[in-house]
């Protein structure tokens, strides 16, 4: 994987491109009444896959694991599912992790997780709110130094933690992760690091009741 500073020099010449391989469609139910969940059935193949190597091992259960690209609009439509579900289960540790499938996604997911390190809480939500501001481009190195600076850290510091061993390590081992469980696009979320959630939902997943309840029951799993 190329160092940060690499990236910075290639993200100047292609700031205008707006990448979406590998952005899929977010598991996202539509605004419809819940289901009577008396009478789901919930069954791998169709609201969930059984990952064939278990990621996130270290972290206590119960947790959720986000794959996601910030430029994604897939997962910035998503994340106010995600909020709604945190927001019912505080207890639920939420753990995001940064895709890297080509240069942009890594420079992204560098920032990303260097952000995370030093401001030591989930910059996910203003991170996704921030991209989506930019009217379908790409944030330059100025609009993300000015973000960066309204987060109160120091540009410098956070450029200097995004080229660090450490930061290339979580990029190096999320990719590793994805790419061993055929999980090929962003959003996906994992569940206790055994249990992929369906892209699409199926039919019977129609409200963010409903697919909290999805939730719940593979966490019970």
């Amino acid at each position: 994987m190329q160092r940060f500073n690499s990236l910075k020099k290639w993200l100047l010449v292609t700031v205008s491109m707006f990448v979406l391989a590998a952005c899929s469609d977010a598991p996202t139910p539509p605004e419809t009444p819940a289901t009577d969940t008396a009478a789901v059935s919930y069954s791998e193949g169709s609201h969930y896959r059984v990952l064939s190597e278990p990621v996130q091992q270290d972290q206590q259960e119960p947790f959720i694991v986000e794959y996601l690209w910030v430029g994604c609009p897939a997962c910035q439509r998503f994340e106010p599912v995600m909020q709604g579900f945190k927001d019912a289960n505080p207890d639920v540790a939420i753990v995001r992790r940064h895709g890297a499938f080509n240069q942009r996604w890594a420079f992204d997911g560098a920032l990303f997780h260097a952000i995370q390190e030093l401001t030591e809480r989930d910059i996910a939500t203003e991170m996704l709110a921030f991209y989506a501001s930019q009217n379908n481009q790409l944030p330059d190195l100025d609009q993300l130094t000015g973000f960066i600076s309204r987060l109160g850290l120091d540009p410098n510091d956070v450029f200097a933690k995004a080229d660090s061993d450490e930061i290339e390590q979580i990029l190096r081992q999320t990719l590793t992760e994805m790419s061993s469980n055929e999980i090929n696009g962003v959003p996906s979320v994992v569940i206790n690091g055994r249990y992929l959630l369906a892209t699409p939902m199926p039919s019977d997943i129609r409200s963010q009741e409903d697919l909290n309840d999805l939730i719940t029951h593979l966490l019970s799993l």
